[in-house]
């Protein structure tokens, strides 16, 4: 770019809209947390499904389509992926043969703790920015457009059930 020095980042336009920004900062917090992720050997949202299944082993595979709010085919993609690099194993429900279950193996039990870490770590670099008022505050008003945008079935602050706490603890 004409003019720029190489150290010197791109300036974000002031007149974006709050939803545009939003955007942006997902994509690219998602982009550093994968990165991150890949070091382990996990893609994509497979960490977020490991992070549930350490709190909630066995769980039926719809209830990760739900608690991730993607839809069940994508889980199942995911969720495949997952099975051949043998982080889960997947097996019908014996009172249910409808159900599928899917547990964490001795693998994904042995990133847990990397995993955590690198969670931790991208909430360091997060809230390194921001005074602890404004913390609450941003968390305050993400919980607030997340409920608002949540498929309905699943209620406000389910949140909790899938992190596992008030600090997404993995």
């Amino acid at each position: 770019m004409k003019g720029q020095r190489m150290n010197d980042r791109p300036q974000f336009p002031s007149n974006h809209t709050v939803g545009q920004l939003l955007a942006q900062v997902c994509r690219i917090t998602g982009h550093r947390l994968r990165i991150h992720m890949e070091r382990i050997g996990l893609h994509r949202g497979q960490g977020f499904a490991l992070v549930h299944l350490w709190h909630n082993d066995g769980v039926a595979q719809n209830e990760i389509s739900k608690a991730m709010h993607i839809r069940p085919a994508s889980v199942t993609n995911m969720l495949k992926r997952m099975e051949r690099d043998g982080w889960i194993e997947r097996r019908r429900d014996t009172a249910d043969q409808r159900v599928v279950r899917v547990f964490i193996t001795d693998k994904a039990k042995a990133v847990r703790e990397q995993a955590r870490n690198t969670f931790q770590e991208m909430e360091e670099e997060i809230t390194a920015i921001y005074t602890p008022e404004e913390m609450q505050t941003l968390q305050a008003l993400l919980m607030k457009l997340h409920d608002r945008f949540a498929p309905d079935d699943l209620g406000p602050m389910h949140h909790k059930a899938f992190f596992g706490g008030p600090k997404g603890d993995a």
